[in-house]
């Protein structure tokens, strides 16, 4: 990648609005249009068009434009539930012979990408076999295409800006960088609440009780590949109340960038810090190029599975309950390819089974992986890898559950097309507007973040410009690694957190309600204190019981000689942060928070959870080429605490997407359980819940996605309860048993 500085383009606000009157705020690459509407807007990023297009080129476009619109009408027609059956066959029929017509235009080869036509091509002809051939066809691979070329033939729209997921950039405002999106500017000025070295409630100690290594790739990261590291995940995979740990791992390259293959790694809580190796035995031992990791009940059995994304197929490892577990990838329809990265289950449409999300980044081979070199120069210091701009993205992939055991990619159908192909990483699934429809926010490198709000009956729209999330409130976007989303300010409202680049910021979002958000970073103090470090895991939680909600970030740079050069006061291992919230506000003690957090290693996977159930949360995180770091939250603040495990009878059987409020003395606490989120890792499916001081029982209300509700009143605190949402107990008086 070059890294451009942004130039601002000028307009009036009646012409960005007559913009988006325009439909143009549906498509899922134009998120990164900031609007200030208080006489200009600014547009950092955006580009005049050197000329307006020829009258020609017009014309081509509009009659291609009419052509995607006849197989868009056909395939309408197709999947009427009033279309008869010959109907059916004809509507499809029609789809194809528009697509051909697409293909053998001679003006397609000027106005749209090669290989974009070529897929038109092969599209048509596999849809034409299937119908003459009378084999079932699903249309949803045949609507995502026919978005591609919606945003291919309409991505240059008015006002003379064109989007292509990032900002077209025409001049540096300072010298050409490499590397992925970042402010490249001075660090803002440090508030009161970003003063370091204060006092830290918690201390965290490490544990050395689990040796295996993760890596990826070769020692110099020549290739963006071997940059991002691995997930991991804390999950009890033998439902015997200990979280386990599973590690994901890609291969070792050595100094012929031969490949050393390497395995995935599960480690059986024992109790007391004490872990078994029983990786083989379990069958969850891949040896692939693993990125990431999430957790779910995918086929409604009551068991937790896992899905591990790879720089290639996908596996889906369904747990049999007998200490062992099956790839199932293949034969479920999950297993992807290509380059994924975040995942996560979630029930998309309320049907009370689990879809998956899965995000996705750039294209890459085998022979990208071998020939590449560090080409690119980083703040006129240590040589650096391509990409991620310059280098071809992929399009995030939403899996529907079919039931039986069987999904179908079905994004397009769904509203959850990614056009713009905008080099996904962290994905978590939460309810931003509290209608109990769950909702996805993507974090995506250098380009605008992408929010799907859901519509309430398995339809998206892509909101991430209007509800103030796809760029920071300079109008750039960000790095963006990982995610969570948590009420960091205890208004009931679930804010979101986004980590991002060196020399940028990492990025609270805070929920102004009915989906709308506000760059709130520098008021709640996290503009300073992050700005130094690369942010990769991040998550929400109460490491001091106090019932507000704290902030941990995994940190590591991706440039490995970048310590070499100290003018630049950067260095590959880092120290990790943990910030304490202050009321809304956060503060960095990390220098006071134990031995734990004075560990430099290349971070990049943080899990939360539980590890030794004493009701406070633990961390684990993954490192780059090393070890993980496990950390025991030691906290001895006196305050108290519930912990929460939920369940249904059927379907969803892990209340994934359950939003929980826990009141006490008036206050309300919510919560949410969810797969995935962080960066590629996957946390505790129990919720710990601080109560600060509060020492009497307090009640829970728990809200499944599609609305249906349960009540417990006066439940116990300082323990874990487990909570059967069932017919019965959705009445409400019932407490759940607990252990």
């Amino acid at each position: 990648m070059v890294q451009n500085g942004p130039i601002v383009t000028w307009t009036t606000p009646a012409t960005i609005l007559g913009f988006l009157e325009r439909g143009i705020r549906r498509h899922a690459g134009m998120t990164g249009v900031t609007l200030l509407l208080a006489g200009v807007v600014a547009v950092p990023g955006a580009t005049r068009q050197a000329a307006p297009a020829s009258a020609a080129s017009d014309d081509a476009r509009a009659r291609l434009g009419g052509l995607r619109r006849q197989a868009e009408d056909a395939l309408r027609r197709a999947d009427s539930p009033s279309t008869t059956a010959a109907d059916r066959v004809e509507s499809l029929r029609g789809a194809a012979a528009s697509l051909e017509a697409i293909a053998r235009d001679e003006a397609a080869a000027r106005v749209l990408r090669a290989d974009l036509v070529a897929d038109v091509r092969r599209t048509a002809g596999a849809l034409r076999a299937a119908v003459d051939g009378g084999v079932a066809v699903d249309t949803s691979p045949v609507k995502s295409l026919l978005d591609r070329l919606r945003t291919a033939l309409d991505g240059d729209v008015a006002l003379g800006l064109t989007f292509q997921g990032s900002y077209s950039q025409a001049r540096a405002k300072e010298p050409v960088y490499g590397g992925h999106a970042s402010a490249m500017g001075p660090a803002p000025a440090a508030g009161a609440a970003e003063a370091t070295g204060a006092p830290s409630p918690v201390t965290f100690h490490e544990h050395a009780v689990v040796p295996t290594r993760t890596w990826d790739g070769g020692p110099a990261k020549d290739h963006i590949l071997e940059s991002p590291g691995n997930g991991v995940a804390l999950v009890d995979v033998d439902g015997d109340g200990l979280l386990d740990i599973y590690l994901v791992t890609a291969a070792q390259l050595d100094a012929s960038r031969s490949r050393i293959p390497h395995r995935n790694a599960l480690y059986r809580n024992l109790g007391n810090w004490r872990f078994e190796d029983i990786s083989r035995k379990a069958g969850v031992d891949a040896a692939a190029w693993g990125n990431g990791v999430c957790a779910g009940d995918a086929d409604g059995d009551g068991r937790v599975d896992l899905y591990v994304t790879n720089w290639g197929t996908n596996l889906l490892f369904r747990n049999k309950g007998d200490g062992r577990f099956e790839d199932i990838a293949s034969a479920a329809g999950v297993a992807a390819g290509g380059w994924s990265t975040g995942c996560t289950f979630f029930d998309a449409d309320a049907d009370g089974d689990l879809d998956l999300y899965v995000a996705r980044y750039v294209s890459a081979t085998d022979e990208d992986l071998q020939r590449a070199r560090r080409t690119l120069r980083w703040r006129n210091g240590p040589a650096i890898m391509v990409g991620p701009a310059g280098l071809p993205g992929e399009s995030d992939l939403f899996f529907e559950n079919l039931g039986n055991g069987r999904f179908r990619e079905a994004a397009a159908a769904h509203g959850l097309a990614d056009a713009a192909r905008a080099y996904g990483f962290g994905v978590v699934a939460t309810d931003v507007d509290d209608d109990g429809a769950v909702d996805l926010f993507v974090a995506n490198d250098s380009n605008p973040n992408f929010l799907y709000r859901n519509l309430g009956n398995g339809q998206f729209e892509s909101a991430g410009l209007l509800a103030g999330v796809g760029v920071n409130a300079e109008a750039r976007a960000q790095a963006g690694m990982g995610v969570d989303a948590g009420d960091a300010d205890g208004d009931g409202r679930v804010d979101l957190v986004l980590t991002a680049f060196a020399h940028d910021r990492n990025t609270l979002y805070r929920n102004l309600g009915n989906a709308t958000f506000e760059d709130a970073s520098l008021q709640a103090g996290l503009a300073t204190i992050t700005f130094q470090r690369m942010g990769w895991g991040v998550a929400f939680l109460d490491a001091d019981l106090d019932a507000q909600l704290d902030l941990f970030i995994a940190n590591g740079h991706i440039f490995a000689d970048v310590g070499d050069y100290p003018e630049l006061g950067e260095t590959f291992a880092q120290r990790n942060q943990f910030l304490l919230n202050t009321g809304g506000t956060f503060r960095d003690v990390s220098s006071t928070a134990g031995p734990g957090l004075q560990v430099m290693k290349v971070s990049r996977g943080l899990a939360v959870g539980d590890i030794d159930n004493d009701g406070d949360p633990d961390v684990v995180i993954s490192n780059m080429d090393d070890a993980p770091t496990l950390l025991e939250n030691r906290q001895a603040t006196g305050h108290h605490w519930i912990s929460l495990q939920l369940g249904t009878p059927a379907g969803n059987r892990l209340a994934i997407g359950a939003r929980v409020t826990v009141t006490a003395a008036g206050r309300r606490l919510v919560r949410e359980v969810r797969s995935g989120g962080s960066f590629m890792s996957q946390g505790d499916l129990r919720l710990q819940i601080g109560l600060g001081a509060h020492a009497a029982p307090v009640d829970v209300e728990v809200r499944m996605p599609g609305g249906a509700r349960w009540a417990w009143r006066g439940l116990a605190i300082d323990r874990l309860h487990a909570l059967a949402l069932t017919p019965e107990t959705r009445t409400g008086a019932q407490a759940g048993a607990s252990r």
